[in-house]
């Protein structure tokens, strides 16, 4: 299929007069401090076809969508004197917020296998799962990347986690955070807390840094190996990532079992026991800056929990996207235009929580149902209550048409 066949011109009108209708019943009143900014759209199967937009204020920015009717828009990080100037230096930035982005993807899930599509270009083969090559020819395949219910909660819980990092940690003013669903695989957050807007780029490096538990140091945060055994701060006195260290120990030699001990770090099972059976010690210890490791392999085992406290409290940040100040993000209550989805503002934690991505973001689309084709291999997924697929190439079905909506933006219907 070329941008310019029949079948994706009528998908391009069909999809754009309803994004129209959309935005002509809406108003978007998400985007701050507007004219201060740099807007980028996007066109059919492209997020960002034109950069460097600007609009004097939320009026002009409506009457835009609803007369051009981009597919994707999205707005800049950084604060300009003058936002429509180009090259970028001379806009003159004097700001730019924080960003935190979340995807299905960034995170290496088991769902992946069970809903990802990969196509082989070569052979035309496609298959369920993450294969790289194809198995018949060999040849690189390409990708394409689906969500479900699992991996978008993964994505929700690492949100509302940095949201309370954020806040309780850094003393961000959570006023200040402008928390949304991006419309198809995860969640966004925006830090406009006006301390955040001047640092400079290294400065909000480190704080990203810090963050992501980049390049902690055990040493440093009081976890010391001296004469075989390990030692530490008081959890009266630690603070910032030595307090949840400390609280992941509590919490892990507190609850488990000695079968989930054994497990999560590969030990045998007389050695689990040992530790099972001596928890009270272990946890007074703490008290008393050390780990109990009156048994043997303990400071092997406590290297390999400290590192796995690490691994699991540290958040999955692409530190050198969060601080890209030229980098455009998108606009909170506008449609995404690779799902018909409406990359919705979420005011608080407690409605993020509740939030349903497969039904809460579905504002395309009357209740009738339309006739579509099917191109490309399509794996079972979930809109509203019901769940649809799969599909395969050459199927003719009639769905309800924010379904169709759906899978015609997603590339594998017509």
């Amino acid at each position: 299929m070329t941008p310019f066949d029949q079948n994706t011109i009528r998908n391009i009108y069909y999809t754009k007069n309803l994004i129209k209708d959309y935005y002509k019943a809406k108003d978007v009143s998400t985007a701050i401090d507007i004219s201060k900014r740099e807007f980028g759209i996007g066109t059919y199967g492209k997020k960002i076809s034109q950069r460097h937009l600007t609009f004097e204020n939320k009026d002009q920015f409506n009457d835009y969508l609803r007369k051009q009717t981009p597919f994707f828009v999205s707005y800049s990080v950084a604060y300009y004197k003058f936002p429509e100037k180009r090259p970028m230096e001379n806009k003159e930035i004097y700001g730019s917020d924080l960003i935190y982005e979340f995807d299905s993807d960034d995170f290496d899930l088991p769902c992946h296998n069970t809903h990802n599509i990969w196509h082989c270009k070569e052979c035309n083969l496609s298959g369920v799962g993450n294969n790289k090559t194809c198995p018949e020819c060999e040849k690189p395949t390409k990708i394409d990347e689906w969500t479900c219910d699992h991996c978008l909660n993964k994505a929700k819980k690492e949100t509302i986690r940095l949201v309370d990092f954020l806040e309780n940690e850094l003393n961000l003013d959570p006023n200040s955070f402008v928390i949304s669903f991006s419309g198809s695989k995860g969640y966004h957050i925006r830090v406009t807390d006006k301390n955040v807007l001047p640092l400079s780029k290294s400065a909000k490096i480190q704080l990203t840094s810090y963050v992501s538990a980049e390049d902690l140091k055990l040493k440093e945060l009081g976890f010391v190996y001296e004469n075989k055994q390990w030692y530490c701060s008081s959890p009266k006195q630690a603070y910032g990532w030595a307090k949840k260290i400390l609280s992941y120990i509590q919490e892990i030699i507190n609850s488990y079992t000695t079968e989930q001990l054994q497990e999560t770090f590969n030990i045998g099972k007389k050695k689990a026991r040992v530790i099972f059976e001596n928890k009270e010690v272990i946890l007074n210890n703490l008290y008393h800056n050390f780990l109990w490791s009156q048994f043997v392999g303990a400071s092997n085992f406590w290297k390999a929990f400290l590192e796995k406290a690490i691994s699991d409290l540290r958040f999955e940040i692409d530190v050198q996207s969060s601080v890209d100040v030229y980098k455009i993000m998108r606009v909170p209550d506008t449609i995404h235009g690779g799902t018909g989805f409406l990359s919705t503002y979420i005011k608080t934690i407690e409605e993020l929580k509740e939030y349903d991505p497969f039904k809460d973001p579905v504002v395309l689309g009357e209740k009738k149902y339309k006739k579509i084709k099917i191109i490309k291999q399509t794996p079972k997924f979930r809109i509203k209550e019901e769940t649809y697929g799969p599909y395969m190439p050459n199927e003719e079905i009639e769905l309800l048409e924010d379904v169709c909506v759906f899978l015609i933006l997603k590339g594998v219907a017509i």
